[in-house]
């Protein structure tokens, strides 16, 4: 069993993330961070994700996607996994 090294990535509005020490995840600006993180979705999830997967070339492709597959994983375990927000929820209880 090998250890990746991790990092601590901070993300604007002071979110924050632990991540493997790699390539991938090396980018200087959340801005370059966020276009490999896109692409490698697309690669690793597009089984999964089908055609949503052209939802993260949309600029705000990322958020959508990440709505549907909480959406998704909601529906299927009939509210047992809440991956939403408090302030999501409140939106999506008013549209």
């Amino acid at each position: 069993m090998s250890i990746v090294p991790q990092e601590h990535k901070k993300f604007k509005g002071g979110a924050s993330m632990i991540l493997p020490n790699t390539p991938l995840y090396q980018a200087k600006t959340d801005a370059e961070f966020r276009i490999r993180m896109i692409q490698h979705i697309k690669t690793a999830y597009k089984d999964i994700l089908g055609k949503d997967a052209n939802l993260l070339d949309l600029p705000n492709g990322l958020e959508i996607v990440q709505a549907k597959i909480q959406q998704r994983l909601y529906d299927m375990s009939n509210g047992q996994i809440n991956l939403f927000r408090d302030e999501d929820r409140r939106e999506q209880l008013a549209a």
